[in-house]
């Protein structure tokens, strides 16, 4: 009996309703979700897949992913190809971009962001995520009501992280890999460089080819007399 209300405070079973996070989970799984990994001081982590109350509809649960920590300078920027996600974790340094290979498709919606709530806008925007809030997203980016949509979600509306399917048995397992960050290319500052350098060793040849012509065609030095 105490075992079993042990994992039952812990732990909880969650039905996937819906296609928003289809890339890693599937309408209809079955999940097993910790209740308790971040109470005794954790806190949700990028990349972690978590059960909470969306901020405009506390009567359902959502299963999203989170994306943006409390600290965090976030930008979404839908003029590249495919849509950026790009982050200054903990609001230092340059922007990083966030390398989602669980993503399905193509991401054509909702693809610039952030007003000062977090929600989406009509070109990119910067935003610095305050204390205690989280920017979540769906894996499917194209069909997801995410903070796009509602908003930054508060720490107290996080209530699990999901960290196990159990059902269909033939996908049983772990959840997959979370995001990773790499460096901002910098394609549009790469090009003029490279023309620089083009014109110096073109200005470079040309020198040295007046050079030769000119010494071809001088005179010859006198003999001396002896």
């Amino acid at each position: 009996m105490i075992l079993y209300i042990a994992i039952a405070f812990a732990l909880q079973t969650v039905r996937v309703d819906g296609e928003s996070m289809v890339g890693t989970l599937q309408n209809q799984d079955l999940l097993l979700a910790s209740k308790i990994s971040y109470d005794f001081g954790g806190n949700p982590q990028r990349g972690d897949i978590v059960i909470l109350i969306p901020p405009a509809d506390p009567s359902q649960d959502f299963i999203k992913r989170v994306i943006g920590l409390p600290g965090d300078v976030i930008e979404i920027n839908g003029d590249h190809n495919p849509t950026q996600v790009l982050i200054k974790p903990g609001g230092k340094g340059p922007f990083q971009l966030l390398n989602e290979p669980y993503l399905p498709e193509a991401w054509t919606t909702l693809k610039y962001c952030c007003t000062a709530s977090g929600m989406e806008t009509s070109s990119p925007e910067p935003l610095t995520i305050p204390s205690g809030e989280y920017f979540v997203m769906g894996d499917n980016r194209n069909f997801s009501s995410d903070s796009r949509v509602f908003g930054l979600v508060p720490r107290k509306n996080i209530l699990a992280k999901a960290i196990l399917r159990i059902w269909p048995l033939d996908h049983f397992g772990g959840l997959g890999a979370g995001p990773t960050f790499q460096p901002v290319t910098t394609t549009a500052l790469a090009l003029p460089a490279l023309g620089i350098a083009a014109y110096e060793a073109w200005r470079w040849r040309r020198r040295r080819m007046r050079r030769l012509a000119a010494a071809r065609s001088a005179p010859p030095a006198p003999k001396p007399l002896g």
